[in-house]
């Protein structure tokens, strides 16, 4: 089983969801942010959860629970592209802070959209 996960670390698409999660975490320990709690949280919610569902899709083992997993993991990607772009809106950060976290955003969403067709081909 160990050997089967170090391959997932050979996945794009989660290698980029976990730097994804870790500059949307990094995002959300900035102090202008202190007192905006629930952003925060779901920040840091759907963060994690990008490359924690992939992972785990992927380690069930078959062609659908993967699917199953990255389609979970699409919808926690754009959940926190939602998030991210009310706090471009908020003002709170510098805009190109904010802006290079959004553009990783859309890059792991366009992975992740790849991989599905891609994995959902082969089954037809």
């Amino acid at each position: 089983m160990f050997t089967d996960v170090r391959k997932l670390e050979h996945l794009d698409a989660w290698r980029c969801a976990q730097e994804l999660a870790y500059q949307a975490y990094l995002l959300t320990l900035s102090p202008q942010l202190s007192k905006h709690f629930a952003l925060i949280d779901q920040i840091r919610r759907a963060a994690l959860s990008v490359p924690a569902n992939i992972a785990e899709g992927y380690a069930l083992g078959t062609t659908p629970q993967f699917l199953r997993g990255l389609k979970i993991a699409l919808g926690s990607n754009t959940e926190l592209y939602s998030h991210l772009a009310v706090l471009a809106r908020l003002d709170l950060l510098p805009t190109d802070d904010v802006h290079t976290v959004i553009d990783l955003c859309n890059r792991v969403i366009a992975m992740t959209i790849g991989l599905i067709r891609n994995l959902s081909h082969r089954r037809s």
